[in-house]
């Protein structure tokens, strides 16, 4: 998919479009789930995708190694002004296609059960809900993907 005015780069976690694109994220979250909801480590290796909308950081997306074969998507997320365009799914496949070129088969994710747009973006790009995994096992608003790639 091409959208007029975007572009993608990959950044390391400490970027300063990662960390306020995150930021915003998690404070998002807070507003839906309270601010009581743990916040997971990334792993070392991570790497993310930052999408920019002419000019402006719009959005990104996280690709976390997990084991041999393994990768989990981790912060997900296009700033509300941004939504409705489709580059959620512009993020998706960049994450996914990376993936393929990291040699990983399978892709886990974990999002929230009010989330219901991301839900549905993820089982409409072939994601299947897979029982819970270390540390969400016991979060009752949380709900995980998986998907073969």
């Amino acid at each position: 998919m091409v959208i007029e005015g975007v572009e993608l780069r990959t950044a390391a976690p400490t970027d300063p479009d990662v960390l306020a694109l995150t930021a915003a994220q998690q404070a998002e979250l807070a507003g839906m789930y309270g601010d009581d909801q743990p916040l997971v480590g990334l792993h070392p290796d991570i790497r993310f995708t930052v999408l920019t909308l002419d000019g402006t950081a719009a959005g990104c997306v996280g690709l976390q190694p997990v084991a041999a074969g393994l990768g989990e998507i981790k912060r997900m997320y296009v700033t509300p002004a941004a939504r409705g365009w489709g580059l959620s799914r512009v993020l998706l496949d960049a994450v996914e296609s990376q993936a393929r070129s990291d040699g990983l088969t399978t892709l886990r994710l974990e999002t929230g059960l009010q989330q219901v747009e991301a839900i549905a973006l993820y089982t409409n790009h072939g994601y299947r809900p897979t029982p819970p995994y270390p540390p969400f096992e016991n979060s009752v608003a949380s709900t995980c993907f998986a998907k073969d790639l």
